[in-house]
């Protein structure tokens, strides 16, 4: 299979969501990618058990989806042997990738000066809640809070009239974000690759949530307002007679309004006229009316209707719906997992010479593989041993 990262070594000192997600990006496009675990373990394999998040049987399938395809060490940092192997690792690797705060970053030497001081050409990744410079630099943040409330995506998404914002879904900001580092870390990789030089890659969560936003935000700067929602009939969503939802997304009404007429037998409107801006004084009555014809179509009949005039168009669909999805099964968007035959999980949304993306392996236990990488090292039987006596390296 066509794997761009393969022979790329990336060392993945990171926890929970965010930037562990980039990591396991990193892995999708066939990077080797060693996670090193502190001996107290990542806090996300313990999330499902917490209750943050459902599981039938408490099987944590967010630490799958975050670990997939890695290696992985246990490792304790702050020991002398345990940072011999960690500077090791460093020497080895051409990226890596961390969450750790300043302030933790700086008590373990772990600060981009100090690595690459040991690998001048490492490609240094970092994720952040709120960003690296300001008062809030040294803050934690989740994806709730940096993302989600003070990134603005709650309020865009809650209704107006609503008693209270809408609760983000788990990892909603978190896994996005870590897409926009795994693309960075690409863009580093051949940084390194032309100059020879290593460089540093920084996202944070407040970032990744001002992206999507760009037109909202580019709106309330120049008015001084939040931009009104769309009122376009042909850009909205209708119910159909049996309560199904249908967003109706024809941009370019220009060419789709009449499509649009000839799908649901609209007549009656020539004294509006056939350009948009003509038909804007009388968007009301066009929703009205556009909404009694939907209402009264069942959904077989209404997609039927709008796919005999090539209107563009979808309903909306539960978790469950996506799982049954031809296009998400034939295009591979939903990895099935080779320990777990009925568990699918959503494949890195970048395909490569037309090949489907695999889980080759799942998430490691917790030191599963210190052993293999040190071996890998070069560390002998021996010195392996005085390593585990040690405490240094664990599983």
């Amino acid at each position: 299979m066509t794997k761009p990262l393969d022979g790329i070594r990336v060392l993945d000192f990171s926890e929970h969501g965010f930037v562990p997600s980039a990591a396991a990006a990193l892995a999708d496009f066939g990077a080797d990618v060693i996670k090193i675990e502190r001996p107290t373990g990542d806090p996300m394999r313990t999330i499902i058990g917490r209750g943050m998040a459902a599981s039938r049987d408490g099987y944590d399938h967010l630490f799958e989806f975050c670990h997939r395809n890695k290696r992985g060490i246990c490792l304790d940092v702050e020991t002398e042997c345990g940072r011999e192997v960690f500077e090791q690792l460093v020497r080895w690797a051409k990226v890596y990738v961390t969450n750790q705060l300043r302030r933790v970053r700086r008590k373990l030497h772990t600060e981009p000066g100090d690595l690459m001081g040991i690998n001048p050409k490492l490609v240094y990744a970092k994720g952040h809640g709120q960003g690296q410079r300001g008062e809030d630099a040294e803050a934690g943040g989740y994806d709730g809070v940096s993302h989600w409330a003070r990134g603005g995506v709650a309020h865009v998404l809650t209704a107006a009239d609503a008693s209270r914002p809408v609760q983000q879904r788990p990892a909603l900001g978190d896994f996005p974000t870590g897409m926009f580092l795994a693309g960075g870390i690409c863009a580093g990789l051949v940084h390194v690759l032309r100059t020879g030089k290593g460089i540093v890659v920084d996202s944070s969560l407040l970032a990744s949530a001002a992206w999507p936003l760009a037109t909202d935000l580019a709106h309330a700067s120049s008015t001084g307002e939040q931009m009104p929602t769309p009122l376009q009939p042909p850009i909205r969503q209708y119910r159909t007679t049996d309560g199904y939802w249908v967003a109706l997304m024809m941009i370019d009404e220009g060419r789709s309004w009449l499509p649009l007429c000839a799908a649901l037998g609209i007549d009656g409107f020539d004294e509006h006229g056939v350009d948009a801006e003509s038909r804007k004084a009388v968007w009301p009555q066009l929703v009205e009316r556009i909404s009694l014809l939907i209402g009264s179509l069942d959904r077989g009949t209404l997609t039927e209707k709008l796919r005999a005039h090539d209107c563009i168009f979808s309903f909306f669909s539960t978790p469950t719906d996506l799982l049954a999805d031809a296009a998400a099964i034939e295009n591979g968007y939903l990895m099935p997992h080779p320990d777990r035959p009925d568990l699918r999980l959503a494949a890195t949304p970048v395909q490569f010479d037309d090949e489907l993306p695999e889980v080759r392996r799942g998430g490691p236990a917790r030191g599963e593989h210190s052993r293999e990488v040190l071996g890998e090292l070069g560390y002998g039987d021996s010195d392996v041993a005085d390593l585990f006596a040690s405490g240094a390296v664990s599983e």
